[in-house]
């Protein structure tokens, strides 16, 4: 009798707490297109650069290594700029 009355029990919670993930329609996700103002690759290169200088300013490297990376991070920003068409005045 004890157990009937805990599986009840057990069959009831399962079935409150899984109700409402039955009880919606899915929902289909679209893609978002590209844009041609998509600066997610630009935002990336900056932000890495301004994570350098913290790095610098907070002593984690050298300045020798800040000096190689910036000249990096620089480059690659630039021809992103290049390849996408993206210039400013």
């Amino acid at each position: 009798m004890i157990w009937t009355f805990i599986l009840l029990i057990i069959a009831g919670s399962v079935g409150a707490v899984a109700y409402p993930l039955f009880r919606t329609k899915l929902q289909s996700y679209e893609l978002p297109g590209t844009s041609s103002h998509d600066f997610s690759q630009a935002d990336s290169w900056l932000s890495a650069l301004s994570d350098l200088e913290n790095d610098l300013a907070l002593g984690r490297m050298s300045k020798a290594d800040y000096q190689q990376q910036k000249i990096f991070l620089q480059r690659g920003y630039l021809d992103w700029q290049k390849e996408s068409g993206n210039t400013e005045d």
